[in-house]
């Protein structure tokens, strides 16, 4: 549990140079965080940002990993589906897919 507050509390450390880096410009994330621009920017010099906000931000900021989660806690929900019972046919999954390609 201590590495991730510590991870953490790195992020909020670097968050100036995250946001600098980032290809998306700092009015993009006000406006994403719905925040002033004063805010904003007190939030970055005092590295105050709440955790909502950083959920807000990380996967702007952090695309490849945000991604990589997506995708981990995909698999992760279809094992415990799996293990429940929670299954579908072949032929149902295509026809869903199917019908929202339609549509």
């Amino acid at each position: 549990m201590l590495d991730i507050v510590s991870k953490y509390r790195n992020l909020l450390a670097n968050i100036g140079a995250y946001i600098e880096d980032s290809k998306f410009k700092k009015e993009y994330l006000i406006e994403r965080l719905g925040i002033s621009r004063a805010t904003f920017y007190n939030k970055v010099k005092k590295k105050s940002f709440t955790t909502d906000e950083m959920v807000v931000l990380s996967p702007i900021l952090f695309p490849e990993e945000a991604k990589a989660f997506e995708i981990k806690e995909a698999l992760r929900a279809c094992r415990e589906d799996s293990k429940a019972g929670k299954t579908r046919s072949h032929k149902d999954v295509m026809a869903d897919v199917g019908s929202k390609l339609r549509s």
